[in-house]
């Protein structure tokens, strides 16, 4: 069974957008995952005939556009978006607000996942930048996949290398099971990142340094408890240092030439912001490759790694 067996696609025809479905293909599985492409059109209002002896405020209504319009776009949606290889595929079009209507067919389908391109010609060009990104991110059902506007240069096909930073909290075990499930799946290499500050400060003030030897003992602990047979590399660790955690998850990832980050939205350290805060943006705003993120609470529609991963994932 897939990790996510229901995925669903935001279309507005930019590049970045056609680039997330690319992503989005290489995740699904041919015979047991449901793709669902979906475009949200805004409504057309009208203005009310002027009366300049009646009210000074004016109720716009929202005016039904012609059957055609619909099928125009979703013959559209058909030609721009084919998957290069046999899938179950769907096409939608509503209208209405982007958040709203990506939510509301999010929880209508049971989507284990929410795959969006970070910029495009409706309101999703403001996607986690945003009150659109703030929306979905905070309301999805499940995780959410984001691609900003991609490198020309760069395809997106096959996941052969996933980066999940991991500060070791509780909050991030979930973005952990579903990146080793999604290794498991695309015969992916796994590599855990944990990246510490040189120094301890408080108000500018440097207290104490860090020593690195804790931080590396606890990531090949959790190392160990991941391994296992049904992997087709072994996990690797990273530990990097500096003050700047977006800098340091963009380097390694650049490095490692990584297809895919996985990341947690909660966090004790830096992270502890993600997806709400600085770190987040920063990486969503300028990393080369998809980032995954994982809310803390997995919806029941995720399976759970306890089958084929130590049951203790995290500390």
């Amino acid at each position: 069974m897939p990790l996510f067996r229901t995925i669903l696609i935001a279309a507005d025809f930019s590049e970045g957008s056609r680039a997330s479905f690319r992503v989005a293909c290489a995740i699904a599985r041919a015979a047991e995952t449901r793709a669902i492409v979906l475009y949200v059109a805004e409504p057309m209002y009208v203005a009310p005939a002027v009366d300049h002896f009646g009210p000074q405020s004016a109720r716009f209504s929202i005016v039904e556009r012609d059957p055609g319009y619909y099928k125009a776009l979703t013959d559209r949606l058909r030609e721009v978006y084919t998957p290069g290889h046999p899938l179950q595929i769907e096409y939608a079009v509503r209208v209405g607000a982007v958040a709203d209507e990506l939510l509301r067919e999010a929880k209508g389908i049971g989507a284990d996942l929410i795959v969006l391109g970070t910029h495009g010609r409706t309101g999703l060009h403001r996607l986690l930048a945003g009150s659109v990104a703030e929306a979905v991110l905070r309301q999805a059902p499940c995780p959410v996949l984001a691609l900003r506007s991609p490198d020309p240069k760069r395809e997106f096909g096959e996941i052969r290398v996933i980066l999940h930073p991991t500060d070791f909290s509780d909050n991030s075990a979930d973005a952990l099971r579903v990146a080793r499930d999604l290794a498991r799946e695309e015969g992916a290499r796994l590599v855990l990142l944990n990246v510490i500050p040189s120094e301890i400060t408080a108000e500018g003030m440097a207290l104490m340094p860090v020593d690195p030897v804790a931080f590396r003992k606890q990531l090949d602990e959790l190392r160990g408890r991941l391994d296992g047979p049904d992997l087709k590399f072994p996990v690797q660790t990273l530990v990097r240092e500096g003050m700047s955690v977006v800098t340091e998850i963009l380097h390694a990832a650049d490095t490692l030439g990584g297809d895919l980050i996985v990341m947690g939205t909660h966090g004790r350290t830096g992270l502890g912001r993600l997806l709400m805060g600085s770190v987040a943006e920063g990486v969503l705003r300028h990393s080369s490759c998809p980032v995954l993120a994982v809310r803390a609470a997995l919806p029941a529609g995720i399976p759970s790694t306890e089958r084929t991963a130590p049951a203790s994932v995290g500390s």
